[in-house]
């Protein structure tokens, strides 16, 4: 018996099983792309390979990359099949993040020579002379007045100095900022995208632990922000073809927002801290370590990264063992 959930204006199909997911018992904190052929492309949950399926789910081969932990993942090319992929250089420990494995990166990675093929580096700034970078996320943007077609990338450090960086594709760094001109600075800008809109790009920044999607031209003026009266922890995001607005809530829901940036609807609702059980998201075991929790078909733990492939939705959760959701229009 299928399972049928209502997101806003949509009458998705829940499929938990769609992807030749591994069994495992790491703790899952990656992030989930499509190609333009429909491959889909996810992190391991031990952060150090990428995963890459057939459109019908089925695993196709694995990607060495030399990460700690495969967090943001984004395409680099519409047509290509290279990636973008953030890496905070720490990996989750139990009973929390006790060290830093390494300093974050920025890699490009090509599936078909199964390589890295470039690098972007932390910025020579006074803040990193005593204090981690720990890139999430990361995306390249064509701003709109760029008649020769040349391209940019943002990054954003959003486990380290919650700020977002942007270098030229050669890698020069350009400039940064800390999201002040929105009235409040960054706090953990967890996810970068971005999105056409008016004939104009944009980049939608989640700033979780401001509860806020900020709103920024291609080169970094600010525009604006929305959710904020509504959202308890943006992590990921994904924009649809009609323009709906698909947030990840890693409290436990799924949130759609207008174009224009109004609340359509939720599916689930973000759990309040009080509310949370013992070592959420995961939970206590029998011998008192920490364990997976139980699953509800329709009903989301931690939900984490988001994209879209076709017009269904790929859902990620945080998690041990990690879990990747499916909702297809019915």
């Amino acid at each position: 018996m299928q399972t049928v959930v209502e997101l806003a204006h949509l009458a998705l199909k829940w499929d938990q099983t769609y992807l030749e997911y591994p069994d495992t018992n790491q703790w899952a904190h990656h992030d989930i792309a499509a190609l333009a052929d429909g491959r889909i492309v996810a992190g391991h949950p031990d952060g150090t390979s990428l995963l890459v399926f057939d459109p019908d789910g089925r695993h196709l081969n694995t990607v060495q990359t030399g990460t700690v932990e495969l967090h943001g993942i984004v395409n680099d090319a519409p047509e290509g099949d290279s990636l973008w992929v953030a890496d905070p250089g720490r990996k989750r420990i139990e009973p929390t993040y006790d060290k830093l494995l390494r300093p974050g990166r920025i890699l490009n990675v090509s599936l078909s020579g199964a390589s890295v093929i470039g690098e972007l580096y932390q910025p020579d700034l006074e803040i990193y002379n005593n204090k981690a970078w720990s890139p999430t996320a990361v995306v390249r943007v064509r701003a709109d007045n760029n008649q020769d077609g040349s391209e940019t990338v943002w990054v954003s450090d959003g486990y380290g100095q919650s700020l977002l960086h942007q270098f030229s594709r050669d890698g020069t760094y350009l400039r940064t900022i800390d999201g002040k001109d929105s009235g409040l600075a960054f706090n953990t800008p967890h996810a970068i995208i971005t999105r056409r809109r008016s004939d104009t790009t944009e980049l939608l920044v989640a700033d979780r632990s401001n509860k806020r999607i900020v709103v920024l031209s291609a080169d970094g003026a600010f525009i604006r922000t929305f959710g904020t009266d509504s959202l308890t922890s943006p992590s990921g995001i994904a924009v649809m073809d009609d323009g709906t607005i698909l947030i990840t809530e890693l409290f436990g829901s799924v949130a759609a927002f207008s174009e224009s940036g109004e609340l359509l609807g939720s599916l689930g609702s973000p759990l309040p801290s009080e509310d949370r059980r013992p070592r959420w998201p995961n939970q206590v075991g029998a011998l008192g370590n920490t364990v997976r929790p139980p699953f509800v078909a329709g009903g989301f733990n931690s939900p984490h990264g988001i994209c879209l492939t076709g017009r269904a939705v790929l859902v990620t959760e945080w998690v041990i063992g990690g879990r990747v959701v499916r909702l297809a229009p019915t």
